[in-house]
């Protein structure tokens, strides 16, 4: 996944607020938080962004780099004249689905939706 801040990002951040104690205010429980989305970035990201990478290849052609071709489909959706398909909507769901998976997995609207597979 391209999204910020990178796990390298929050690690970085994480252990420099551990190391120059934390501020109050900054539970341990936030720092715990960053460090889990960072190694649920690290561990899932690599086969969605594959998959993104391939159901873009589909929808907007193999042309540039997975930040490309999300704008390229950006493009394409905010177009009135191209039509939304359901390959598309197919693509977001599954997108914003490996997202939540990464951010915030115990959210329970994406439980229901991951039962219900």
């Amino acid at each position: 996944m391209q999204d910020k801040p990178s796990p390298e990002l929050l690690i970085a951040e994480v252990r420099k607020a551990l190391a120059e104690g934390l501020a109050p205010g900054f539970s341990q429980k936030v720092a715990a938080n960053a460090l889990g989305i960072a190694e649920r970035e690290l561990s899932l990201s690599p086969a969605s962004s594959a998959a993104e990478n391939a159901r873009l290849e589909t929808l907007v052609g193999a042309q540039g780099d997975l930040a490309d071709r999300n704008r390229r489909l950006a493009e394409k959706l905010r177009d009135p004249e191209s039509a939304v398909s359901d390959a598309m909507v197919e693509h977001l769901i599954l997108t914003t689905l490996a997202k939540i998976e990464v951010d915030q997995p115990g959210y329970a609207p994406f439980l229901a939706w991951s039962d219900a597979d």
